[in-house]
């Protein structure tokens, strides 16, 4: 999808925000928008909030996108059926990027819709633990993709982690590493690590710095040679990139949002430093990442919690199809974002279709009691004690021109769960003949 087409899509999401709440959103207040009107009843709501405004609008589209797409998506294959065929609802709120917001904007929902049966959000793991709280005290059901292991490990009956951690994400970004340097023959061992000063990058970095230490410890050879954390929003970067290259990195893992992510890059290609880039999800995920890099794009790699042409999604038939039909109905492929919060939706419904009921205790039940596949890496969704997913964790992708010339994401490890082979760029080709 063209640049103009994404920016136009993300100005009418805030515009149905702004027109619901009846006077522009002046006031500052989070805003809440139904997707269709309907008398209280007809059907079953669910609640959603994502960053609709603020820096992390673009990332609260796709959210959005991804589950209006999975509340169409049950409806048009027949409903809730336990419950008479009921239609799915979705009721939107915007954290306008903002943590503070974010609790205000939970706040809001549960005050204003009595007969919200779930939520799922935010966007982010800053946002999405301000939360909490306001949903346990409340005993409404909450699902996230978002990677903290703070969301699940505080005690809340309530809440739902279905993708994998920040730990998972460095774990298979050094689970890729090993096997690019065993399949080529690449001998990379300097490793950078660089990533935003939040609870998402301090968490990813965690991981890595572990994930890379116990490589070690087996005889990979990799050494972390820097470690450093940058602001979030950061206007220069140069600094990071020099200090990268100074010390020999051979490849980085950098953990940041889109903004942040695009700096970095453009300011690698400026100096001529081309290492090897194994992005920790976020803004190397983004259709408008490619888009706005264009070829410098080709051959790109991220860890990522979701894609859309995994093997547990294109091996279901019953999802199989959701990406082609996403992109198809909102003109930009499925990023992990989208396909996320289709999970979400997806695994409302089925703890709905097995409660049959829309009682918080009785959807929340059933939720501990789900073993269905969704859309996530790992095979069926199973929760722990804590509300965490044990079967879920992350994988890799590689930006690939398709053959309508069109970059997206494509799965490529792990093995079982690749929609596409590996392809090895220019860059890696050199270091492979050294």
């Amino acid at each position: 999808m063209k640049k103009k087409k994404l920016l136009a899509t993300m100005l009418a999401v805030v515009l149905v925000v702004m027109s619901a709440a009846g006077c522009g959103n002046k006031s500052g207040k989070s805003a809440g928008t139904s997707s269709k009107s309907s008398s209280k009843g007809d059907t079953i709501k669910v609640g959603c909030i994502f960053p609709i405004s603020g820096n992390n609008a673009d990332q609260g589209t796709f959210n959005v996108d991804g589950c209006q797409f999975g509340v169409d998506y049950i409806n048009d294959h027949g409903g809730i059926k336990s419950l008479d065929g009921k239609k799915l609802e979705l009721v939107s709120y915007d954290n306008m990027s903002d943590a503070d917001q974010s609790k205000a904007a939970a706040e809001r929902l549960i005050n204003e819709n009595s007969d919200i049966v779930a939520v799922t959000g935010a966007g982010a793991s800053s946002f999405v633990l301000p939360m909490l709280p306001v949903f346990e005290k409340n005993k409404m059901p909450f699902l996230t993709a978002q990677v903290s292991e703070s969301i699940t490990n505080q005690g809340y009956k309530y809440t739902y982690r279905f993708g994998s951690t920040g730990g998972s994400f460095s774990e298979y970004q050094v689970k890729f590493l090993e096997w690019l340097n065993k399949e080529y023959n690449l001998g990379i061992t300097k490793v950078g690590i660089v990533y935003e000063d939040t609870e998402y990058g301090i968490s990813n970095t965690e991981g890595a710095v572990d994930a890379i230490k116990a490589s070690a410890k087996e005889g990979s050879g990799l050494e972390i040679v820097y470690d450093q954390s940058f602001t979030a929003g950061s206007s220069d970067l140069t600094n990071i990139v020099v200090g990268l290259k100074d010390a020999g990195c051979e490849v980085v893992f950098p953990t940041c949002y889109t903004q942040d992510a695009k700096l970095m890059f453009n300011t690698m290609k400026t100096m001529n430093y081309s290492p090897l880039i194994i992005g920790g999800g976020g803004g190397f995920l983004y259709p408008s990442f490619g888009e706005e890099l264009g070829d410098l794009v080709d051959g790109v790699v991220s860890v990522t919690g979701h894609n859309y042409d995994i093997k547990t999604i294109t091996n279901n038939p019953d999802i199989a199809e959701i990406g082609k039909q996403f992109e198809e109905k909102y003109g930009y492929f499925m990023p992990e974002q989208a396909t996320s919060a289709f999970s979400a939706i997806y695994l409302m419904a089925q703890a709905l279709e097995k409660a049959g009921s829309t009682d918080h205790e009785a959807v929340a039940e059933a939720l501990r009691g789900l073993t269905c596949e969704a859309a996530t890496p790992g095979g069926a969704v199973k929760f722990d004690e804590t509300g965490a997913n044990v079967n879920a964790h992350a994988a890799v992708v590689q930006w690939q021109k398709g053959e309508d010339d069109v970059y997206r994401t494509r799965s490529v490890f792990p093995e079982n769960e690749a929609g596409a082979e590996f392809q090895l760029t220019k860059d890696l080709e050199e270091m492979a003949k050294k």
